[in-house]
Formats: structure tokens, C-alpha cells, sequence
């Protein structure tokens, strides 16, 4: 199944686009000449959060890694994958910013097993206790090369992670799937994945090339 989003505008935001424009009228109406001019900088940051950009990956290589989102690369390692695979899997992070695209896209070609939700607070994404404290998602799922789990973890500048595409069981490489205003994505890959990128580079969601799988001629 295929799950578009054209708007230039992700309706996600459209709420807050409207009331901000609200009391914007209302400021203006009455005269409040500076909570006016407050809150047309207020709508222009809101629309800058909730912007839709379309993507081209650098690279159309059927086994490339894309990146779910904007941000910078923050962990690249082998770790034990202990909360649903029990073994040890490939972990790339990456931390975005409330001035990063909010867009989660699909890193790949997936199967989804499940997805799960939990509560939680809005802590900054650098604390400790934000990793186990804070919202977050976790994506269950499996592609052509192995087992795939996305985590993603909500930070001090988001109060929601939404969920652009419900109920979707498979979904495509570079389309649209959350909305994360700030925070962590965490991909726990196959080990056969090959990493281009390194820790402190910045990416871009849909758009930069994370590895690639290898196939059965490479090995």
C-alpha cells in the first residue's frame, strides 16, 4: 500500500496554524500592534516546523538505507536488541532538532509486524532518564535482508508523535510515516548492512544514503 501526503502544509499542524491565526485577527482587530507582529513570527515558525518538502535520494540503488529524517548521527555500533529480537543487531541514531523537517520517513521496503505506542514524558533528548521516561514508538518490522526495528523517541520539543499512515502493513523505501517536531530515531538493522556514514555527520530524511545491504553476488 502507498501513503501520500502532497500538502505543502502537513495537516498535522493545520490545528495550531489556526488558532495562532485566530488571535493573530484578534491582536490586529484590536490593536495590539507588537502581540500581532508576536504571533505572524509565531505562524511562519509553525508553518517552518510542519513543512512537507518532497525528497529525492542521492543514490536510487535498490539496497540502500535511507534516512528516516533530518538530523545528526549521533550512535553507529553493534548492540544487543534485547526488547523483541534477542540478538545482536547494527544500531544507527539520529538526533534532530525542532528546526529540522519533522517528517519520520520509511528507511525501507518494509513489513510491518507491529507497532507500539507508550506514554511518557517530554524530557531533553540528551538526558539519561529521557530514553526510558519519555513518548515514544517502536516500529516492528522486517525487509528482504532481516529484521528491522525503529524506535523513536520523542524530546523536550514534542508533545505528540503522530502517525501519518495508520494501519499499514506493508510501506515503501522514502514515504512518509510520523511526524516527530523533535527528538531520536533509533534503526536496529540486519549486521549485513555496510555504514557510509559516520558519527557528528549531519542527513537528511528520504534524501541521504545511511549503507547499504549487500546481495548475494556482493558477498
Amino acid at each position: 500500500m502507498i501513503c501520500r501526503k502532497t500538502e505543502i502544509i502537513l495537516k498535522e499542524g493545520w490545528g495550531y496554524l489556526g488558532v495562532i491565526f485566530f488571535f493573530t485577527v484578534v491582536f490586529l482587530f484590536l490593536g495590539y500592534s507588537f502581540l500581532a507582529f508576536i504571533s505572524i513570527l509565531l505562524l511562519a515558525f509553525t508553518a517552518f516546523v510542519f513543512r512537507n518538502p518532497e525528497r529525492v535520494p542521492d543514490e536510487l540503488d535498490e539496497f540502500s538505507l535511507l534516512s528516516p529524517i533530518d538530523g545528526e548521527v549521533v550512535y553507529i555500533g553493534k548492540v544487543y536488541e534485547d526488547s523483541h529480537y534477542n540478538k545482536e543487531m547494527l544500531k544507527i541514531a539520529i538526533k534532530n532538532t525542532i528546526l529540522d523537517t519533522s517528517l519520520v520517513r520509511n528507511p525501507l521496503d518494509l513489513q510491518i509486524k507491529s507497532v507500539e505506542s507508550i506514554h511518557g514524558l517530554n524530557l531533553p533528548i540528551d538526558s539519561q532518564k529521557a530514553k526510558f521516561l519519555n513518548e515514544r514508538l517502536t516500529i516492528v518490522a522486517s525487509c528482504e535482508y532481516g529484521d528491522v526495528l525503529i524506535r523513536v523517541l520523542a524530546g523536550s520539543c514534542t508533545r505528540k508523535i503522530y502517525k501519518i499512515c495508520e494501519n499499514y502493513k506493508k510501506v515503501r523505501k522514502g514515504d512518509r510515516n510520523l511526524i516527530l517536531v523533535n527528538g531520536e530515531v533509533e534503526l536496529f538493522l540486519p549486521l549485513e548492512c555496510r555504514v557510509k556514514v559516520v558519527e557528528g555527520e549531519r542527513v537528511k530524511a528520504g534524501e541521504s544514503v545511511l549503507g547499504y545491504f549487500l546481495n548475494d553476488k556482493q558477498k
